[in-house]
């Protein structure tokens, strides 16, 4: 018994010593992040709301081009766009373009903000905007993020990001807003730093 005793506590111990913790996770993925100066894809969105039995489907595109440059576009059932460059933003409906002004850009800011973090991971672990909890579940790091200030609370209840462990690039991103619906955004097609002007 004693021998069987002593097993467990060696296997524990080992197990425990190969763990990593959630700084050294947050580590690993920021340097991801670092190292993405391109990055192209396709997406798709799925929005669960309450009131809807079946949940809303989009597709899109997105680019990005560092530090801060971003294309984020819908292409099916619609056609609407967001494109970022530095502090300017322009929004495209149906092919007409809008430079957004700074009462309108705030609105997006916030949108522009959590799409970059979440396609690209970069400014995703600050602790003075999210409680950060990761887990390591099924071949990906899940990173449960709950937002602290009161901007983001009134929006999201809850942001879960899923990096692959393969490369820990973001996979999907899961959005529960305040009021309980659901925006599941997935990435495909993924080109890093192939396309880079």
């Amino acid at each position: 018994m004693k021998k069987l005793y002593l097993i467990v506590i060696l296997t524990l111990t080992s197990l425990i010593g190969f763990a990593q913790t959630q700084d050294e996770v947050v580590d690993m993925l920021t340097q991801a992040a670092a190292s993405m100066q391109c990055m192209q894809c396709h997406f798709t969105q799925q929005k669960t709301i309450a009131m809807l039995s079946e949940p809303a489907v989009s597709e899109g595109l997105m680019s990005y081009d560092a530090p801060d440059k971003m294309r984020w576009e819908y292409t099916s059932p619609y056609s609407f766009a967001l494109v970022v460059n530095g502090k300017e933003m322009t929004k495209i409906t149906d092919g007409v373009e809008e430079v957004l002004d700074a009462k309108s850009g705030r609105m997006y800011q916030g949108i522009v903000n959590i799409i970059m973090s979440s396609a690209t991971g970069k400014k995703l672990f600050d602790k003075t905007t999210f409680d950060v909890d990761i887990k390591d579940i099924d071949g990906f790091w899940k990173a449960e993020m709950t937002p602290k200030k009161r901007d983001m609370k009134r929006m999201f209840s809850m942001l879960t990001f899923y990096f692959s462990k393969d490369d820990n690039i973001i996979k999907k991103v899961e959005m529960t807003e305040a009021g309980g619906d659901v925006t599941l955004i997935q990435f495909y097609d993924m080109k890093i730093n192939e396309l880079c002007d």
